[in-house]
């Protein structure tokens, strides 16, 4: 009740989306195809001759589709409120990290011990507004999480061991074949989610073979490899009936691309920076560490993904959520172990209150904080107050003072035409002159591209000279209003100008 007490302040309050892979590469696509639409061309054969698939798997955004879809059949189309529902299903779907991650601590340890995990997971600073985002970082964890709950629960103690068990300092286990099948098909739906999460499977694997036998190791590969075939049939399906073409593709993707998002290993000290505050972060990962061993058939496969992440030069933080549970699970078991055994801690169990309540101090603000934090508002905003007019039949962007700019959630004006976007590069005037023949070369209905009756002008930099020169061919354009950042946008660019302070300006063509 409390994880999902503050999950409803996020889905009230914290609006909007952090960044471009929690809406561009989710929320976009599906709408358009539950629309009928084909955002960017994703899909094959409609409106488009696209011959190779986009490096993304559809299996999450499936889903949203058919979220989607459901809300049109049922009346709801206004895409602000398809987001709370889109947000409420995220929030009550996330509640099975904190469920299980407190069934699983309690199985391995004890009740006061899955207390803390469960709140924790519950109120960590960055998971109620996390949870309701689309992000395939945290969708893919329940399922993981319910595989080991499988392998777990039901895990058989074996008497004898084998040289390597031996040697390793580990005990043997087995399972029956129902539960090796049902962990290793719900595993392998989480590689249909999130594509990394293959080597934490095979890691599972793994240990299996060294806790188990060869046999269990194979049926839970195979069973694994399975359910992740299944989640990419839309590749033989639209494709052309070649199996694995999105992994392919996305694997040549980021061989490709494997410098263009570069950052320091030292980003995914985030579990004890950002993630988790410190000292408890501290405490945790000294605690993961310390049952290390014990715990192989999770430590082991949590180990190995975060280092694959380090390693690997395109280096984002929250590629290593899926591991932020795992490490609470283990660290919280190993912390409380080693703090009843300490001395030191014995004899300064004062401090260590006061370690608790700093963290429960600043991370109570920051989780505050997230659950009212508005991103991006004025990108969706200004798309929001473009569907409110009802009168709009496709807008043009226009930021000619710059390189670049970001692109615009298009799914909250409700339309699907392509919208125009002039940088510094265009020629407006040229293209101003053919809107109308642009739009009547449209080969059908997906393709068609109307003459903006809505211009939103992209920051106030030069904004008079720019509002003339399109003036200049459209006389009647008319100020309708603007469209602020957020406090919390104000805030990343004072930080950090990188961050582009958005502001946005918009005009109607009477």
């Amino acid at each position: 009740m409390l994880a999902l007490f503050v999950r409803l302040l996020a889905v009230f309050f914290a609006k909007g989306f952090l960044m471009h892979d929690d809406h561009f590469l989710t929320i976009e696509p599906a709408s358009s195809w539950a629309a009928g639409s084909n955002f960017n061309n994703w899909l094959p054969g409609i409106g488009n001759d696209r011959a190779h698939p986009e490096p993304i798997s559809f299996f999450y955004l499936g889903f949203l589709a058919l979220f989607f879809k459901t809300f049109s059949v049922l009346g709801i189309d206004n895409p602000d409120t398809q987001m709370y529902l889109i947000r409420l299903i995220q929030a009550l779907y996330s509640l099975l990290i904190v469920y299980y991650a407190f069934k699983i601590t309690e199985l391995l340890s004890n009740k006061k011990n899955a207390l803390l995990v469960g709140i924790l997971l519950a109120l960590i600073a960055i998971m109620p507004n996390f949870s309701v985002r689309n992000l395939v970082e945290m969708v893919c964890i329940p399922p993981l999480l319910i595989g080991y709950w499988f392998l777990l629960k039901n895990a058989r103690s074996v008497e004898k061991t084998t040289a390597l068990s031996k040697l390793i300092g580990i005990p043997l286990v087995n399972w029956k074949l129902t539960t090796i099948v049902a962990a290793a098909f719900i595993m392998g739906l989480t590689v249909g989610i999130r594509f990394q999460t293959g080597l934490w499977v095979a890691l599972v694997g793994l240990v299996i073979l060294i806790q188990s036998n060869f046999k269990n190791a194979f049926i839970f590969g195979v069973v694994s490899f399975a359910a992740f075939f299944l989640t990419q049939i839309d590749d033989i399906i639209l494709w052309g009936g070649e199996p694995f073409q999105h992994l392919k593709g996305y694997f040549a993707y980021n061989t490709e691309h494997r410098n263009d998002y570069p950052g320091s290993p030292f980003a995914y000290l985030s579990f004890i920076g950002i993630f988790i505050l410190p000292p408890v972060s501290l405490f945790l990962v000294f605690g993961f560490f310390k049952k290390f061993k014990k715990y192989l058939l999770i430590t082991l496969p949590v180990l190995g993904f975060v280092l694959f992440h380090v390693v690997y030069p395109n280096r984002q933080e929250r590629f290593i959520l899926p591991a932020l549970p795992f490490v609470v699970m283990i660290g919280v078991i190993g912390w409380n172990e080693f703090i009843v055994k300490s001395s030191f801690w014995q004899n300064r169990k004062m401090l260590l209150r006061g370690c608790w309540s700093f963290f429960w101090t600043m991370n109570t603000i920051a989780m505050l904080v997230l659950c009212f934090t508005y991103a991006k508002k004025s990108r969706v905003e200004s798309m929001l107050y473009l569907y409110e007019q009802h009168d709009c039949k496709n807008y043009a962007l226009e930021f000619s003072h710059m390189e670049g700019a970001s692109m615009m959630p298009q799914f909250y004006t409700g339309i699907w035409t392509r919208y125009y976007s002039w940088d510094k590069h265009v020629n407006i005037e040229d293209d101003i002159k053919n809107m109308a023949r642009n739009e009547a070369d449209a080969q059908n209905n997906l393709m068609q591209r109307p003459e903006p009756n809505y211009y939103v002008f992209y920051d106030d930099n030069n904004l008079e000279a720019r509002v003339a020169r399109i003036k200049s061919l459209k006389p009647t354009l008319t100020y309708m209003t603007t469209v602020e950042p957020g406090w919390f946008d104000v805030l990343l660019n004072s930080l950090n100008p990188k961050n582009m302070l958005e502001k946005m300006y918009i005009y109607k063509v009477e």
